[in-house]
């Protein structure tokens, strides 16, 4: 087998876990926003969990900034709490 030698071949960006499904803008909001995620009744509990999740993952890094998250009639709402 051969090989051929490469120069000035970037190293790609390693992936960790599955992609977000839910790119929320959560960075920009301010105290007191309102994201609202429509979703069919029948998806609700499995879709709150992933957002959940998301949002949680959001805050582990960004420690000054908490949410809240509610299941609501037609989809789930978040709210920037601090």
């Amino acid at each position: 087998m051969d090989y051929k030698i490469q120069k000035d071949v970037p190293i790609p960006k390693p992936v960790r876990g599955k992609p977000i499904k839910y790119d929320l803008p959560l960075e920009e909001m301010d105290v007191g926003d309102f994201i609202g995620v429509d979703l069919p009744k029948k998806k609700i509990d499995k879709e709150i969990k992933i957002i959940r999740n998301a949002v949680h993952r959001f805050k582990s890094v960004r420690l000054d900034m908490s949410f809240s998250v509610i299941k609501m009639k037609g989809g789930v709402g978040i709210w920037r709490t601090n």
